[in-house]
């Protein structure tokens, strides 16, 4: 399986695995506006611009083609959204992120187990995220997240920005 880190929290985790990606200032991340505002406040805290595209009607989740079309020059990463357990077009999406060279974060707070035909959500980002707030479909007992890397050098830089830097306590 893949490397896994738990966080304080999935907005915690989603502002880690941008900044362990590299997004940053003066980049775009191009995204779905159906979420809760933590997606794109995530994005904003890294200091990147959030870039919005339209949604699939079917599941809800982010367009493959509309994402594409607002990708631009500082677009540095994609981060779709599984919602409502409907997961989003990851194959599409790996595909597209893959041809222009785009970092693919998964949102899949609100879709822990979910899967298509493809595979299950959390596989196919460099980074997945989790949130396992008590109103989540896998709840904590009071707040928790957690980073699926795509490899373990990545979890190594999520595991030191998760404690402010340090490899103490990786």
């Amino acid at each position: 399986g893949r490397p896994a880190a738990g966080v304080a929290n999935g907005t915690d985790a989603l502002v880690i695995a941008l900044h362990a990606l590299g997004v940053g200032p003066g980049d775009e991340v191009v995204t779905t506006p159906y979420t809760f505002y933590a997606t794109a406040e995530a994005i904003a805290r890294v200091g990147a611009t959030p870039v919005f595209a339209d949604i699939d009607p079917a599941t809800y989740c982010l367009d493959p083609e509309a994402a594409e079309a607002r990708i631009g020059p500082a677009t540095r990463a994609l981060l779709p959204v599984h919602i409502f357990g409907h997961p989003a077009d990851m194959a599409a999406l790996r595909s597209l992120a893959d041809a222009r060279g785009l970092a693919l974060v998964e949102d899949a707070a609100q879709a822990f187990g979910a899967a298509t035909a493809d595979g299950e959500v959390g596989t196919f980002g460099d980074a997945a995220t989790f949130s396992f707030f008590p109103t989540k479909n896998f709840p904590g007992r009071g707040d928790g997240g957690m980073v699926v890397s795509r490899d373990e050098e990545l979890d190594e830089r999520v595991r030191r920005l998760r404690f402010h830097g340090s490899a103490d306590k990786v």
